[in-house]
């Protein structure tokens, strides 16, 4: 994922959804992974990220990222599969 993106957790991504802050949400792969993106009404770029240790929460299996990203109230999502390779190997 670009290390110039924000990175939010899912508790802060609901959030900022829910306090009308977010413009748009995409899945985007890399590799044989799908992580959750999402664009802020300011024109920044979030990524999703794991509150354990914030790193880009990545995810197997696209309908996954899906889900969660409805579950936090999107109903329109893209999905960018320019970078997705699903026969790579494990790195």
């Amino acid at each position: 994922m670009n290390s110039a993106m924000q990175s939010m957790t899912l508790e802060q991504l609901r959030t900022t959804f829910h306090a009308g802050g977010l413009a748009a949400a995409r899945v985007v792969a890399t590799g044989k992974r799908f992580h959750a993106v999402a664009d802020t009404k300011g024109g920044d770029r979030v990524v999703l990220v794991r509150h354990s240790d914030t790193t880009a929460r990545a995810f197997s299996d696209p309908g996954t990222a899906l889900k969660l990203l409805r579950d936090i109230g999107f109903r329109v999502v893209t999905v960018d599969m320019t970078d997705w390779q699903p026969g790579q190997g494990a790195l």
